[in-house]
């Protein structure tokens, strides 16, 4: 037997799945994700889809079934889950709709009311009578979802491109072309003609709390410039000019998301973040993509603001962060140091999220000034709003736990999460 869902009738699926296991209990578990208490936006067929999307890539090698529903509320039956996967699918659902107080109270804490577990070997009979009410639910006609019968695909793999063996440097080192105006066009007309996909890349956001594996939460996808520049065999210097530089991202922001817009299967089928300037957001490019993504889908994508956007245009920025944020989707901002991150503050810019760059440099005595504002800015955010990232080594993973920040991005998580991986972000 292997993960099998049922949408249709499901209810009446469980109850006969129950009695062919009612004399086999041993090693059965069941997970209610009360989605039904969710609020009306957060409910939809997409977000539906998401959710066991997630769910159906985290328990794939496993025997068992998932049921959705006539009320949007999941079941997970599942044989031999142990506990650290079981909270790792519980965190992932979670956060897939932080923004409900079904997932997260007020004051940031985990909502008990998320979901319910149940060991069939001793309350079998407490979930028996749960899924009679269900049943009951049914004929009383509630709303049925009516999903394809099928489990989601899995997502796809971290686009890798193969290392090249290494060549021989020349007498004399090619000197770097500037990127002039000219220079840039030149640019210009290869990235028409280039495979994007072959640049894209992945890096994991994961929560970290003591004595659990990392939980990815959801992956950044970006073009990597170092590769891009290799697979155009330019000499250009992409970071000798600061404004043409941007302009250039703003070039690779358009590719980017129409890659998206004609790839969603393959890209936003987990949640995922999008690092666009908000030139881009305000553009009919991203009008265009926002229309090709189905709404509900947008509560698992996270648009990243790089701070200099902000400081360099804030009535553009908060334009252009209102609309996103009223399309559905969250944002984040980001490009912030420890020290700019002591000076901002979250609520009053409005986002939902804040990165901040891992400094090497920072002491891990807690009791300095710095780290005592830190802390501070810490609380004041939110524990669960706030992403280390450019973590490199375990001592950036430490510091940010006690400073009391739960999510994290970086080299070493890459190398927990894929150490067989032979391209390094």
């Amino acid at each position: 037997m292997v993960l099998q869902l049922f949408t249709k009738s499901a209810e009446a699926k469980l109850m006969h799945t129950m009695e062919d296991i009612r004399d086999q209990t041993d090693g059965w578990q069941a997970i209610h994700f009360h989605l039904s208490n969710l609020l009306e936006q957060y409910k939809s067929e997409y977000q539906v889809k998401i959710a066991i999307n997630l769910i159906h890539d985290l328990l794939r090698s496993f025997n068992g079934y998932i049921f959705v529903m006539a009320d949007s509320s999941i079941i997970v039956l599942c044989y031999g889950l142990d506990a650290p996967l079981r909270s790792k699918l519980i965190f992932q659902l979670r956060y897939l709709y932080m923004d409900d107080p079904l997932a997260y109270t007020d004051t940031g804490q985990e909502n008990p009311e998320f979901c319910t577990i149940y060991h069939l070997n001793q309350d079998w009979s407490t979930f028996l009578d749960r899924c009679s009410l269900l049943m009951v639910s049914t004929r009383q006609q509630l709303p049925v979802i009516e999903l394809e019968e099928e489990l989601p695909p899995p997502p796809p793999p971290e686009v890798m491109v193969p290392e090249e063996k290494p060549k021989p440097p020349p007498a004399t080192p090619p000197k770097k072309k500037e990127l002039s105006l000219s220079v840039l066009a030149i640019v210009e007309r290869d990235l028409d003609h280039a495979d994007l996909n072959r640049v894209i890349r992945r890096q994991a956001v994961c929560a970290i709390k003591a004595n659990v594996p990392p939980r990815r939460v959801f992956d950044e996808l970006y073009i990597n410039i170092a590769h891009l520049r290799q697979m155009l065999h330019s000499e250009v210097d992409f970071l000798s000019d600061r404004w043409l530089f941007k302009y250039m991202t703003y070039i690779l922001d358009q590719r980017m998301i129409a890659l998206l817009r004609h790839n969603p299967s393959r890209y936003l089928g987990n949640p995922v973040s999008l690092n666009l300037n908000v030139r881009t957001l305000l553009s009919p490019a991203f009008a265009e993509f926002d229309a090709a993504i189905k709404p509900a889908a947008k509560i698992a994508v996270v648009i990243e603001i790089p701070i200099v956007d902000v400081f360099a245009d804030m009535a553009a920025f908060v334009t252009a962060r209102k609309e996103v944020q009223k399309l559905g989707y969250r944002v984040c901002l980001d490009g912030l140091s420890t020290e700019s991150f002591t000076s901002i503050n979250r609520e009053k810019l409005g986002v939902d999220l804040v990165k901040v760059q891992w400094n090497a440099d920072r002491q891990s005595d807690l009791g300095t000034i710095e780290n005592r504002d830190m802390i501070a800015a810490v609380q004041a955010t939110g524990t669960n709003r706030i992403i280390l990232c450019r973590c490199d080594n375990k001592n950036a993973i430490q510091y940010g736990q006690a400073l009391g920040i739960s999510l994290f991005q970086g080299r070493y998580l890459d190398k927990i999460l894929n150490p067989n991986a032979k391209i390094e972000n």
